[in-house]
């Protein structure tokens, strides 16, 4: 016979576990009910924190009152805590950088090398200096125009390139009554002459009284190859060709002869074909170039570059100093003259010959 509270304790006994089955009966419902799969745990045991960005939703080089401004807006996301500032810097690829700290995430920033009076009025544009008072082109802000470089930090970083605001019928960005500087490309040929790879070019400015142009040639996948302080007209190197053609060069340096000239394909496997090259004056331009093609008989004729004058041929009766290389051609060159010593002993001994037998007579 059973107790009272015995029967009692078992009666709470299955109550209890009733209770168990039915909840966890009910959250397996719910789970089978569920579309998405359930968030596993990370290895710590806490939650992934959401990775930190930075966004730039308005990134725009404007004109107000004929003054440049960079307008920006820069947005992050998973920073904690969040950031009320950012620092802005324009990169100078020459030089020392231009720097903008604290300020808000979003508003606008004075251009480099721009500068306002009091009342917010134009006093100078980057690019441009007052001389004697005319406006000339050229200063030391000419790193920020056509384009620039700008880093926006806050910790993550954005960098992005932005041009320079250009000018309109409302608003200018140069200095008044001043023409924008152009630059044009008048000559581009790629060419073979005596055997090694050449780019003759020639470019025309306006606006500005630089007398040389930087090629940089843009490599789509790596440092570019740069070529400063050149005429404005004149002739360069291909990049990765060697000056001469009649040389030997290895093949595990990465020396190869392709359209039969020298090209350094290891290095420069790049500039072989077509490639975009930039002529920078300020402004500046862009333009396509291709690796020569047909290069028939490019080692017999010499090309001269265009604005150079070129020697004639050498005088016949002239003299040329000669340097023999080899062993072999000094002895050939002792016998030619041994040969023409014994030539003149014999005239010698004929000469004197006749002599004798014209004087007996």
């Amino acid at each position: 016979m059973t107790s009272a509270p015995r029967a009692r304790r078992r009666a709470l006994m299955a109550l209890g576990l009733s209770a168990v089955v039915v909840l966890g009966g009910g959250t397996l419902a719910v789970a089978d009910t569920d579309d998405g799969p359930s968030p596993s745990p990370s290895v710590t045991g806490y939650a992934e924190e959401p990775e930190e960005n930075l966004e730039l939703e308005i990134l725009e080089p404007i004109c107000d009152g004929d003054v440049p401004y960079l307008q920006y807006d820069a947005v992050t996301e998973g920073v904690e805590p969040p950031p009320d500032a950012v620092t802005i810097t324009f990169v100078n690829p020459s030089g020392d950088d231009y720097v903008v700290a604290d300020q808000p995430l979003s508003g606008r920033v004075l251009w480099p090398g721009a500068e306002v009076d009091g009342a917010g009025n134009p006093t100078d544009w980057p690019g441009w200096s007052l001389v004697d008072g005319e406006w000339v082109v050229g200063d030391e802000w000419d790193w920020v125009r056509p384009s620039v470089e700008v880093l926006f930090e806050v910790n993550p970083s954005a960098t992005r390139t932005v041009g320079y605001p250009p000018s309109s019928p409302d608003c200018a960005t140069n200095p008044p009554e001043v023409d924008e500087p152009t630059i044009e490309v008048d000559t581009l040929t790629p060419l073979c002459s005596e055997g090694v790879t050449y780019l003759d070019y020639g470019v025309t400015v306006t606006g500005t009284p630089e007398t040389t142009v930087t090629l940089t040639w843009q490599n789509p996948d790596g440092e570019d190859f740069v070529q400063t302080d050149q005429p404005l007209q004149g002739r360069v190197l291909w990049p990765g060709a060697y000056p001469e053609r009649f040389v030997e060069l290895s093949a595990e340096d990465g020396w190869e002869l392709v359209n039969n000239m020298w090209q350094n394909t290891r290095d420069f496997g790049w500039a072989v074909g077509t490639v975009d090259v930039t002529f920078a004056v300020n402004p500046e331009v862009t333009v396509p170039v291709t690796f020569p093609q047909d290069t028939d008989g490019c080692i017999d004729e010499e090309v001269p570059p265009p604005g150079t004058t070129v020697a004639g041929p050498p005088d016949p009766g002239a003299s040329t100093p000669f340097l023999p290389q080899t062993g072999g051609e000094v002895l050939g060159l002792l016998a030619v003259a041994a040969g023409l010593l014994a030539a003149g002993a014999v005239i010698v001994v004929v000469v004197r010959r006749r002599r004798g037998a014209v004087g007996s007579e």
